[in-house]
């Protein structure tokens, strides 16, 4: 349990990254239309709330750094990754309206199994 409360707020800035990053892709991919590769790119990274992804990223490498200070990197990363996944599958799901099928429903209970198992 102490391994998941250091973990969250890696998680929680890096699934803002995420989902952020995610909607304003698909609101500025919109806007751009059929734009030069150059041009979207600098459109994406000129976007305020897509910068701020870029910044919570940066940041949750420091609060990365604060778990591998306390855990090694077998037991952290590899639970890490299944939060991330889980948590991803679910906010898609969620927030983007993403598919919602029962192996992806199935995964993310397996994984939920294996963080459970992983931190005892």
């Amino acid at each position: 349990m102490k391994l998941l409360l250091a973990i969250l707020p890696t998680v929680i800035l890096t699934l803002y990254s995420q989902f952020i990053t995610k909607w304003r892709i698909g609101v500025l991919a919109d806007q751009v239309g059929s734009a030069t590769a150059l041009t979207r790119i600098i459109r994406y990274l000129s976007d305020p709330l897509v910068l701020s992804a870029y910044a919570m990223t940066f940041i949750a490498s420091f609060a990365w750094f604060a778990v591998l200070e306390r855990y090694e990197l077998s037991l952290a990363y590899p639970i890490f990754i299944g939060v991330m996944f889980a948590s991803v599958t679910v906010g898609g799901m969620v927030f983007f309206g993403e598919p919602v099928t029962a192996m992806r429903l199935f995964a993310v209970l397996l994984i939920f199994m294996g963080i459970i198992a992983g931190t005892r």
